[in-house]
Parts: C-alpha cells; structure tokens; sequence
C-alpha cells in the first residue's frame, strides 16, 4: 500500500512540473515584444506614460486658468462696488431724478428727392386744367329717381 502512495505522490509530482513547464512557455511568449500580445503591452504601456503626462500638463494649465478667472471676477466685483457708489453719489438719498423721461429729439427731415436721384415712388403729374374731365355729379330726388 505504500509503494502505491509513493507512485502516486510521484506521478503529482511530475504533472506538476510539466504543468509548470507550460505556464513558463506561456508566460515568456506573453512577455516577448515580437509577439502579438507583446508588442500590444508595449503600446499600451507608452500611451498610459503619454497620458500621464498630458494629464499633469492639463491640471497645471487649469490651475493658471482658475488663477486668472478668479483674479478677473474679483477686479468685477470691484468696479461693480465702485459703479454702484458712483451711482450712488450721483443721486441724492439714492434717488432718481424729478423727470426720468427724456427730452424727445426733434424730427429728422427727409431729404429732397433730386439730393440722390432715387424717388421711391413715382410722382403723378397733376393735370392743367383744361385737360382735366369735369366731373358729373347725380344727384337724387326725394321720390328716388335720378335727375
């Protein structure tokens, strides 16, 4: 019974390392750079070194982008502050003036027509008045006929 445990015991060994044997195969083919997948790793690994840096180069163009932004918004407010006393000191008590209306400006004339040569419609020309037609007038009665 003991022998039969030996042999065994051997034969787990020896497909051990024959198991062994395989994945050290499939590992090194894995980890050439002339294979497919080699050279597949090799790539991937270059572009997560190029995004890397890309990123840091970004997240230090953003910081100097926040810096300006934020320096911009607090010179407006700023002036807001200032516009907004300017107006106020411009109004006693902060108020409006009596007449906020405008005084309306006087009407433009338009110019004469012969100032460019353009008339944007054409003119009639009124009759002499021996051409014209006398107009006829009908009038009616009070029992309805025409006279």
């Amino acid at each position: 019974m003991l022998v039969i445990l030996d042999i065994m015991i051997g034969m787990g060994a020896i497909l051990a390392a024959a198991y062994c044997m395989v994945l050290s195969r499939r590992l090194r083919a894995l980890t050439r750079l002339d294979g497919d997948v080699g050279k597949a790793i090799a790539v991937l690994s270059a572009q997560v070194d190029t995004l890397t840096r890309v990123l840091k180069e970004a997240e230090g163009a953003s910081g100097q982008a926040g810096a300006a932004l934020s320096a911009q918004i607090a010179q407006a407010d700023a002036t807001a502050r200032r516009l907004e006393l300017l107006m106020a000191a411009g109004h006693p008590a902060g108020r409006a003036p009596a007449d906020p209306s405008p005084t309306p400006a006087p009407p433009v004339p338009d110019p004469p027509d012969d100032a460019d040569g353009f008339a944007p419609f054409s003119r009639a020309t009124v009759r002499a008045a021996a051409t014209s037609r006398p107009r006829v007038l009908r009038q009616r009665d009070p029992a309805g006929a025409l006279r």
